[in-house]
């Protein structure tokens, strides 16, 4: 089975030089040498802190792949491809989800959406479908098909593991709206909307309403702020919201 993103597709390319053109390659160095250019790309255009810790995960990976020996573990490929999927996606999602990336697809993955506004899971599973239906239509469907189920459960897991691209809305009626507002603008990074003169049913006191748009990660946060200025404070929030603009992490 092909494994997901540039190492995939690294896979790919050897085992075509291999067959087809009798030409023997090390995956590892392959996967180093397609990160060099988009190391440089993800330093010019993303963001520089997170490319150095990306460049450290790229050379651990090849570290990693170059001495840690290839053993058959399961023999069923279905829970292969379940479990080697959500691993991989699980280990993906918690690196985006810390400011930096493994690299190679995720790279790809952030400058798409930048520029689409899709997921970054959802990129990775058109990306990586297509390298099984080049490796099915080469060396046979069967473990092509396996090798897509693994890529769609490493899409799903990335997404839900990487709540910074999880969008919620939150209601925070207050009544400290002029004290909270610098504060969370400097959290946020992006803008509020203030709803003037909302009353309370029972106390038919006047309050304002702030309408915010964050990410999922950083609700935690916002809250811990929150209470700080206004422990009467109450928020609503709603997941799974879909805006027409979009806010990147980086």
């Amino acid at each position: 089975m092909y494994a997901s993103g540039i190492t995939g597709f690294s896979q790919l390319v050897v085992s075509i030089l291999e067959n087809y053109f009798h030409l023997s390659l090390s995956i590892p160095l392959l996967v180093l040498l397609i990160n060099i250019p988009l190391l440089v790309i993800s330093w010019l255009v993303i963001d520089r802190e997170f490319t150095k810790y990306t460049i450290l995960a790229v050379l651990l990976t090849y570290v990693f792949m170059s001495l840690v020996p290839v053993k058959t573990i399961v023999t069923d490929p279905i829970l292969a491809s379940v479990v080697g999927g959500a691993l991989h996606g699980f280990s993906v999602g918690i690196t985006l989800n810390s400011d930096f990336s493994t690299g190679g697809l995720d790279i790809i993955g952030i400058l798409t959406r930048k520029k689409t506004g899709r997921s970054i899971g959802s990129i990775f599973i058109i990306f990586n479908l297509g390298i099984q239906f080049i490796a099915g239509f080469l060396y046979g469907w069967q473990y092509a098909f396996y090798s897509a189920l693994a890529v769609f459960v490493s899409g799903k897991t990335v997404d839900f593991v990487n709540t910074k691209q999880q969008k919620v809305q939150i209601l925070l009626v207050t009544d400290h709206s002029e004290e909270l507002l610098p504060v969370l603008q400097k959290v946020l990074k992006r803008g509020i909307t203030v709803v003037n003169n909302v009353e309370g049913a029972f106390l038919k006191e006047e309050k304002k309403m702030l309408f915010i748009v964050a990410s999922q990660k950083e609700v935690s946060q916002l809250n811990q702020v929150v209470k700080q200025v206004d422990q009467h404070a109450f928020m609503s929030i709603s997941p799974g919201i879909v805006t027409n603009t979009n806010f990147y992490e980086w």
